[in-house]
């Protein structure tokens, strides 16, 4: 991944000088998902010091170029997609991760009136904001104190967290919750959910699946979309895996695909394919000073450099 991202980085400030349409061409990738996690002008203190997250204006130059060369689809339509209703055509998915509340504050009123479609994925353990993510945790912690606390940034878990930081931090942890509310209300979902917007799973609680057994991977998924199911009732069972779908078994895919337990799941591999056709892979849109013209041209370019050697499409064991 850090290759990948090193690569994406340092080829984006000249990328955007390169044709589109060649490049679709070249790859023979016309679908392209991207994902964001937030959109926001305001200083987050739990996303600040994980990742830098684009502000209203870049994510609305964003959405203006991709709609001038993408068409954008909706979650209904991936069945299209996959019997190739689409070939030839350049498509778009738009999609978010992490429910948190600038998706109903910020982003829906844009899509909105852009006329895009997209899919929002939820934690369940989150929804209400019952719970933070232990990432996110981990940035308050580091904003806290930075010194002291740096050493939560490379906690895989909870438990790895609250070692870290000493679980001296449960406090400002809840009062975050109350006063900032970071994650959308199940009113806002349902509000969502009536606007037309997709809504998918993202696990229960948001952990690293390739530190998890088989059982355990299982539960986050199948558990979370029947919590989301039963809530809200959505009727498309979509999942889109928390960080990576990286390590994660074929046996896995075969048992959520199995009698339609899952219908459609996305990894953020960026563009890749899949030997599991249901399996989509996306394209992270944060981390980078780089426009969407950019990233998505040097997602391309890292395509094409792989290309010689057969590693764009990820192989499960």
């Amino acid at each position: 991944m850090s290759i990948r991202k090193d690569f994406i980085g340092f080829t984006s400030s000249f990328s955007g000088a390169l044709p589109l349409d060649i490049l679709c061409t070249l790859t023979g990738q016309n679908f392209v998902i991207p994902f964001y996690h937030i959109v926001s002008d305001e200083e987050c203190p739990h996303i600040k010091n994980l990742y830098r997250h684009k502000g209203v204006k870049e994510f609305e130059q964003d959405l203006d170029y991709m709609t001038r060369h993408y068409m954008p689809i909706g979650a209904d339509d991936l069945e299209a997609v996959l019997a190739g209703k689409y070939n030839g055509k350049k498509i778009m998915l738009l999609t978010f991760d992490d429910g948190l509340r600038q998706m109903y504050d910020v982003v829906a009123p844009i899509l909105l009136k852009k006329g895009i479609p997209a899919i929002f994925f939820l934690n369940t353990d989150f929804i209400d904001n019952k719970d933070l993510m232990f990432r996110y945790k981990a940035s308050l912690a580091i904003e806290q104190d930075h010194d002291r606390y740096y050493s939560a940034y490379q906690s895989r878990t909870e438990k790895e967290l609250i070692e870290d930081t000493h679980n001296e931090l449960a406090a400002k942890y809840n009062s975050f919750l109350v006063d900032y509310k970071p994650y959308m209300s199940s009113e806002q979902i349902r509000s969502l959910i009536g606007q037309g917007f997709g809504i998918g799973a993202h696990s229960y609680s948001h952990p690293y699946y390739a530190d998890l057994s088989l059982a355990d991977q299982l539960s986050q998924t199948l558990d979370c979309i029947d919590i989301l199911k039963t809530d809200f009732g959505i009727k498309q069972k979509l999942f889109a895996f928390p960080f990576t779908d990286d390590g994660v078994s074929k046996e896995f895919f075969d048992t959520i695909f199995n009698n339609g337990k899952v219908e459609f799941s996305f990894g953020g591999a960026g563009i890749k394919r899949d030997i599991h056709p249901r399996q989509f892979q996306r394209v992270p849109m944060e981390g980078w000073n780089a426009s969407a013209e950019q990233i998505l041209k040097s997602e391309y370019l890292y395509y094409l450099l792989r290309a010689p050697l057969g590693k764009n499409t990820i192989v499960r064991k």
